[in-house]
């Protein structure tokens, strides 16, 4: 097996894994929910740019700084593994062609969010700075040289294993913003300067690398799996990830809140119900960011109609999810060897899902009142309404022998 090979064979593996979790996490009730979110935000920012005018020239450098942030968005998949730091050493001079390659397709890539952030900011570019067609695209060209530069500069960095530059690398962004602000009142001539930088700054830093440079494995080892930490770290706030390297906590600050929720006379099965909950970040935390999503949509959304959908859809959601729970308790060794009563997991189940069916219900009612009293009181009626067939009907079907 070629060394070409074998990284294929990596990256293969590293999109099956991609794939198998991002299944996982973006499921039917998520991709509903984040589509109704998305659309609702959409459509208050609609709404919101009818009410701008040319005085608003401070949006103009707010929406040009979400845009310069937004180059710097992810980094080059190298696929390195920790053993390559030896094994790879009589192949150095082979893998640095791999790793440039690696490092234009990444560049490629990570130009998707640079594109959709500057078509999310045009028309406040075309309504406050009345730019027109050449000065966006003049926009859009200068900020893919200054990635560029970026990328050159962080890839001359890992080759070379000179972390001094990295003391001189917030210095080059702090000047990249300048040109973007710059940008406002001469587009096309930051362009052109952007294009012309990028170009020499890639073809001596990147084209024409010297021949003698020595790859540092050491550090593309270390950036490559402080990557891959970050994204199964954000796969881990869905489901569980085995490849996670974290610590467990004692997180003392949420005894409390454990205390608050469990019943005096609990049984064993109850007990470690909320303590799974609260501790396990899956499903609290999935219950948290469906709860907020809920919550921000209904307080942007402006018609009644859309807002009643919403709360109980998400509501719906919150409850649903939480029904595997119950499946994960079952599997510990302690409930296998000693496993609790059919009817003393339904009620608890049923007790514990009734207690967060109501304070959702609240919060969404809450939500609702920041519009109008008559919206607050039929988003608590109908959610009551959901909160009843729901506990009272579909549970006790869902949790029967």
């Amino acid at each position: 097996m070629t060394l070409h090979e074998l990284f294929k064979k990596r990256q293969a593996h590293y999109m099956k894994q991609l794939v198998k979790y991002g299944q996982l996490v973006f499921n039917d009730h998520f991709i509903l929910i984040l589509v109704l979110f998305v659309g609702a935000l959409g459509y208050t920012y609609s709404t919101w740019l009818q009410t701008i005018d040319d005085s608003a020239t401070h949006l103009v450098f707010i929406a040009l700084t979400v845009g310069f942030m937004s180059i710097f968005w992810g980094s080059t998949a190298t696929y390195l593994e920790p053993a390559d730091a030896l094994f790879l050493l009589p192949k150095e001079r082979e893998y640095i062609a791999i790793y440039k390659r690696q490092t234009i397709k990444s560049y490629v890539i990570h130009l998707i969010p640079s594109v959709i952030t500057l078509i999310v900011i045009t028309p406040i570019l075309k309504e406050v700075a009345h730019f027109g067609l050449y000065e966006i695209g003049a926009i859009c060209f200068m900020w893919f040289s200054l990635k560029a530069i970026d990328v050159t500069y962080l890839f001359y960095i890992d080759m070379s294993g000179n972390h001094r530059l990295n003391h001189y690398k917030w210095l080059l962004r702090g000047m990249m913003y300048m040109m973007t602000l710059l940008s406002a009142n001469f587009a096309i001539i930051m362009a052109f300067i952007s294009l012309l930088l990028g170009g020499g700054v890639v073809y001596y830093g990147f084209v024409q690398l010297p021949a003698t440079i020595h790859i540092s494995l050491e550090t593309l080892i270390s950036r490559e799996q402080a990557r891959l930490q970050r994204i199964y770290y954000f796969f881990n706030l869905f489901t569980d990830v085995p490849y996670i390297q974290q610590k467990p906590r004692r997180l003392r600050w949420l005894d409390p809140m454990i205390e608050w929720i469990q019943p005096k006379h609990v049984s064993h099965f109850g007990y470690y119900l909320r303590r799974e909950f609260v501790r396990q970040g899956t499903y609290s935390g999935l219950v948290i960011r469906l709860l907020m999503i809920g919550l921000l949509t209904i307080t942007l959304i402006e018609q009644p109609f859309m807002i009643y959908i919403i709360s109980l859809l998400s509501h719906y959601l919150i409850l649903v999810q939480l029904l595997p729970l119950r499946e994960r308790l079952l599997k510990h060794a302690q409930f296998v060897y000693y496993p609790p009563e059919e009817g003393q997991v339904r009620q608890d189940m049923q007790h514990f899902l009734r207690q967060l069916s109501l304070v959702v219900t609240g919060l969404f009612g809450c939500a609702g009142l920041l519009h109008s009293f008559a919206i607050g009181s039929t988003i608590l009626g109908l959610n009551f309404v959901l909160f009843v067939g729901f506990i009272y009907l579909y549970l006790p079907y869902y949790l029967r022998p």
